[in-house]
């Protein structure tokens, strides 16, 4: 929501910034620039990175604008509850109800793990190394945009050298050209800082910072398995995973924490096909 409430007030800030100045509109309008500016920031990207890689990242870009904000306490909650019944109902039990649970993937490897009779430390480095690989792929998606963030401003300097090269050549014919020969020349500039700070950077952060996320939401399911391989109690496995968050959100915990069943969570199942 507020992604693309970002997107949208920056986009009408510039478009004031343009309509409110002496120059018409269509001055900011060059399709030459355009060509010069995206096109070569796409094509350095496919240069310097697998294909593969810079579609998945052309995903991501509208992956960020449906991404909710996380829940830390529902995933600490269902993660407790499922505890909760693995030690009092068993494993089996819980697998069953954890079939059709949203998420939790993570958590739900490990359990298969333990239900297939692995050791504690094969679990906790499969797991582990499960986690660090998907953060890695999220982190190259990150670079990926920070590098076109990089690019853009150069094919837009690049694009700026071509104009200016082509005005000083009219100079002599139609020095009364200069000005908006200039003009046109510094479009291409324009359009690499445009497409560097209000499209790649911010995409960028995005990107990392719901990395960062994922990575405290798939920690905090590697330790509950752990937990419930050790046999902890679940207000010990409560009060264990509430260290990951703030002093707000753990007072939300305490109240609801492994008090109800996976079955009766609204909202925690898809509906079955």
């Amino acid at each position: 929501m507020f992604t693309l409430l970002g997107v949208l007030s920056g986009m009408a800030l510039i478009a004031y910034g343009i309509l409110s100045g002496q120059a018409t509109p269509d001055v900011f309008l060059n399709w030459q620039g355009v060509a010069i500016v995206f096109g070569g920031t796409i094509a350095a990207t496919f240069i310097s990175h697998p294909s593969s890689e810079v579609f998945r990242g052309f995903m991501a870009y509208f992956i960020i604008f449906r991404s909710g904000k996380a829940n830390h306490v529902e995933t600490i909650n269902k993660l407790v509850t499922a505890i909760r019944i693995g030690q009092r109902d068993g494993v089996q039990t819980m697998q069953g109800q954890l079939k059709m649970v949203r998420g939790l993937f993570i958590f739900k490897d490990g359990i298969q793990m333990l239900a297939n009779g692995y050791s504690r430390e094969e679990v906790k480095s499969t797991l582990e190394d499960q986690v660090r690989w998907k953060v890695s792929r999220e982190l190259k998606q990150r670079d990926l945009f920070h590098s076109m963030a990089q690019t853009a401003p150069a094919f837009g300097m690049i694009g700026t050298l071509i104009g200016l090269i082509n005005m000083l050549l009219t100079l002599q014919t139609n020095p009364s050209d200069v000005g908006s020969g200039l003009a046109i020349a510094l479009i291409t500039t324009f359009y690499g800082l445009i497409l560097a700070n209000m499209i790649f950077a911010p995409i960028g952060g995005k990107i990392a910072e719901q990395a960062e996320t994922n990575l405290l939401n798939e920690t905090l399911q590697v330790e509950a398995v752990l937990l419930l391989f050790d046999k902890k109690n679940y207000v010990f496995a409560r009060d264990k995973l509430a260290a990951y968050l703030n002093a707000g959100s753990r007072k939300k915990l305490v109240k609801v924490a492994g008090k109800g069943s996976l079955q009766k969570k609204s909202g925690l199942f898809r509906k079955a096909a």
